[in-house]
């Protein structure tokens, strides 16, 4: 079942690739589909993520045994920054609605941890207390795909926001785990080795003078898909869940033809598509 998410995305990505390629005897120049004006190339983008925590736990039990005994217990969330690094292709049209598309690969560090604190009472007089914290630092790889609409404030900046799929698969996993909270039915180790999301990102979009646009970004999943037992949208760790989200600079370097890229003019005065200026 789980490698059968794999077959959509791969489809999808092989569709985006394709159409960057352009049917012979249309438009002005290879990097123009028909007459419609591009901008597209590859990126690369550095940054950081973040395990935002999303709620502590309780627990408080007596002893059958003992009325007089209670236990109390709190597991609370810590987030922790990690990593990421990614790499793949865009392409932005202008179309009204959906004009932003882009696929890769990227390379993700998830870390967090929780604090487990266990008490115990005698008639309501705190007799002993037992403290724990646990962590966990998780390598991730994962390919995505992202649909948007762009948004040009000016020649020279531009918003976009959208949806995307990304399907993750955990390389690494370093987990410390705390114990289970007494009749805590959620409690887990981590996530599957496998998971498939739809997330949402923004970004803000920087044109240089020459062929680089520099975007900060920022995303975070809506919902989950694979597993699909649930739709909740954090990740479960130990007693409790985290919120990811992944902060990046990218680094998009246009290819030549596109409609953003700097004029190149000969010593004749006459423009890459022979027009004299």
């Amino acid at each position: 079942m789980k490698k059968l998410l794999f077959l959509p995305i791969l489809l999808i990505s092989i569709t985006a690739f394709g159409q960057y390629k352009q049917p012979k005897g249309k438009g002005n120049g290879i990097y123009n589909y028909g007459k419609e004006k591009v901008d597209k190339g590859w990126y690369f983008g550095l940054g950081a993520t973040y395990m935002a925590a999303y709620n502590n736990v309780t627990g408080e039990f007596a002893d059958t045994l003992n009325p007089a005994i209670d236990y109390k217990y709190l597991a609370d969330p810590k987030g922790k920054f990690g990593a990421l690094a990614e790499i793949g292709m865009f392409k932005m049209t202008e179309r009204k609605i959906i004009n932003y598309r882009d696929f890769g690969l990227t390379w993700k560090w998830f870390r967090g941890g929780e604090d487990y604190t266990a008490e115990t009472y005698t008639n309501d007089v705190l007799g002993s207390t037992a403290t724990l914290e646990g962590s966990y630092g998780d390598h991730l790889l994962s390919g995505h795909f992202n649909l948007g609409f762009r948004f040009d404030a000016s020649e020279k900046l531009f918003y976009v926001n959208g949806l995307g799929l990304n399907a993750d698969y955990h390389l690494i996993t370093g987990r410390s785990a705390t114990p289970k909270i007494p009749a805590n039915d959620n409690y887990v180790a981590g996530p599957d080795a496998f998971i498939g999301e739809l997330h949402y990102f923004f970004g803000v979009g920087f044109k240089t003078s020459g062929r680089l646009i520099i975007m900060p970004m920022i995303e975070t999943p809506i919902l989950a898909l694979m597993p699909f037992n649930h739709i909740k949208s954090t990740h479960s760790y130990f007693n409790t869940r985290a919120r990811p989200f992944l902060l990046r600079i990218r680094f998009m370097f246009l290819k030549k033809g596109s409609k953003s890229c700097p004029a190149v003019f000969n010593p004749q005065g006459i423009d890459p598509n022979g027009n004299l200026k």
